[in-house]
Parts: C-alpha cells; sequence; structure tokens
C-alpha cells in the first residue's frame, strides 16, 4: 500500500464516519490489519491508545498509523487527510442549515449514531476474541473497568497501573 493510497483510504474513512475516530477502527481493521496486512492488530491497538491517552482529536491516531508505516511523511500526509475534509464540509454545513428541522435528516442523523455504536461494538467483539485468550489479559481488562467506569480514575493512570499489572502478572505468570 502506498502512502497515498493510505492518505485517501483515511481521508474516505474520516468522512464516511463524520470524523467520529472510535467508528474508523473496524474500518482501519478491515482494510489494514485483514486486507492489506500492513499493520497487525496490536499495532492497530497501540496507535488507538496513544490518541485515548493523548489530548487532541479522537481519530489523530491515524498519525501514529502514518508513523508506523512510512515515518514522518507518513505521519504528516495521514494527519492532513484526517484534517482536510472538515474543511471541504465547512460550507456544505451553510447547506444543512436549511433542512436542519427536517424529519429525514433527523432520522438520518439517529440512523447514523446507532450504525456508529454498532461498529464500535462489532470492532471490539472481534479484537476481544483475537486478545482475550489469556487469564493475564481478562484480568487486565476487568481491571481497567474497574479503575475506569468504578471508581473513575484517570485513564492515563488507569493505563499505567494495568500495563503495571499485566507486566507483573507475565513476570509470575
Amino acid at each position: 500500500m502506498s502512502l497515498w493510497k493510505l492518505a485517501l483510504l483515511i481521508a474516505l474513512f474520516n468522512l464516511m464516519t463524520f470524523g467520529n475516530g472510535p467508528v474508523m477502527i473496524p474500518l482501519l481493521q478491515t482494510h489494514l490489519v485483514e486486507g492489506a496486512r500492513v499493520l497487525t492488530e496490536d499495532q492497530l491497538l497501540y496507535a488507538f491508545t496513544i490518541a485515548r491517552v493523548t489530548p487532541g482529536q479522537a481519530n489523530f491516531y491515524v498519525a501514529s498509523i502514518g508513523y508506523m508505516l512510512y515515518g514522518m511523511p507518513g505521519a504528516v500526509v495521514a494527519t492532513l487527510a484526517i484534517i482536510l475534509p472538515g474543511y471541504v464540509m465547512i460550507p456544505l454545513l451553510h447547506g444543512l442549515e436549511h433542512v436542519r428541522d427536517s424529519r429525514w435528516i433527523e432520522g438520518f442523523t439517529k440512523g447514523l449514531t446507532v450504525t456508529s455504536v454498532g461498529l464500535i461494538l462489532a470492532a471490539v467483539v472481534q479484537i476481544a476474541r483475537a486478545t482475550l485468550t489469556q487469564p493475564t489479559a481478562w484480568i487486565v481488562l476487568l481491571t481497567m473497568l474497574v479503575l475506569t467506569q468504578l471508581i473513575k480514575w484517570n485513564i492515563f493512570m488507569a493505563l499505567a497501573a494495568v500495563s503495571g499489572l499485566g507486566l507483573l502478572l507475565k513476570w509470575l505468570l
């Protein structure tokens, strides 16, 4: 896969998902991990994790993907592929103001939201099947859920804690 094909793919997926970073994961997984096999599932998850713990847009993990595949030029081109479609959409917003109250537009938006949730859930299930094969992985997952959802830890602190836990369990087991 060439750098320009990657940029076109990222821009297309960004437009299709309206810039929703997590929804792009199953699309990128299908094309880059399963299809072209230019990334491993671990590399894709690593790129996404880096984006989740750093400030900025949720879809900037594609800069990490570009960097993994093509170095600094890849990171720059992938970032531009994420940013530029937003500028194309700005003139379209003017037209949206005229049809915003349309029941059709409202239904489309609700349908798009449900589809996004479905794509994210499908990606979670698919990735979980491939990665949650060891007891250590389950312990780390459940600990992360408890720390972030029940105890409400900062995500960066929870990630550091469960990473340490994973290393400790790997060393002990």
